[in-house]
């Protein structure tokens, strides 16, 4: 059977020796045997009782408690449930944190897309996050209406085409103009722009941002404050600087 020295033992559970010695003199661990010149050695079967006694020491049960469960008729019973609690708890902490870590990651993709926005509270950073999921809904909403404006066109496209009226389709590609006029309309009606060299939010006249160049997230434009011409991020327009 292998034997293990203090220090050996100190090793294989990462304590230190003066915490053996600490359980040794309380009585919570003490060796197997002691050798001949006066070595204390430990046994495989202390090697996972400190293991318990380490597990329950973290979970915040006093020594005095650990010493009583180890010894008492009981343990079996007390330790399972003990074990039980403390699997719940830690389950819990898991989808807590899980909870944590999705937050962390929409936060950092948040500041990515609004890095020209300055942060000067948690209410600004709650702010930004809102404004992201506002934009995500505007531009949903643009796709769902242009997707119900093409079935419109291929439908009449189709009917023109079987009964050989045309008329149907040159009216619903008015229609489609005409739509999606007003859809552009109210999408720069709600988005405003910041300009990445002086912070400035600014909502800029229908032509010029129409016609600017532009990213998914940043339209080129020249600031009116500081007359900067750069790719301005696009924000909400009820989006507040602090």
């Amino acid at each position: 059977m292998s034997k293990f020295t203090t220090g050996e033992l100190a090793k294989r559970a990462h304590v230190s020796v003066r915490t053996l010695q600490y359980y040794d003199k309380r009585g919570l661990l003490q060796p197997n045997e002691v050798s001949e010149g006066g070595r204390r050695l430990y046994s495989p079967a202390d090697l996972k009782r400190l293991k318990l006694i380490l597990l329950l020491k973290g979970m915040n049960l006093s020594l005095a408690a650990i010493q009583e469960i180890l010894d008492s008729d009981q343990a079996s019973h007390v330790l399972a449930l003990l074990l039980d609690q403390q699997e719940q708890r830690l389950r819990d902490e898991q989808t807590a944190n899980a909870a944590k870590l999705k937050t962390v990651v929409q936060v950092r993709a948040g500041l990515a897309d609004f890095a020209a926005v300055p942060i000067k509270s948690i209410e600004d950073m709650e702010l930004i996050m809102a404004n992201k999921k506002g934009l995500r809904r505007i531009h949903v909403n643009m796709v769902v209406w242009g997707l119900v404006m093409d079935a419109i066109e291929i439908a009449a496209l189709v009917y023109s085409v079987v009964v050989g009226n045309w008329w149907v389709f040159g009216a619903a590609m008015v229609v489609a103009v005409l739509f999606a006029t007003l859809t552009v309309r109210y999408y720069f009606k709600a988005v405003d722009y910041i300009c990445l060299a002086c912070s400035n939010q600014f909502r800029p006249r229908f032509k010029q941002a129409f016609l600017a160049g532009h990213t998914p997230k940043t339209r080129k434009l020249t600031c009116p404050v500081c007359g900067q011409t750069n790719y301005c991020v696009e924000v909400l327009g009820k989006l507040k600087q602090g």
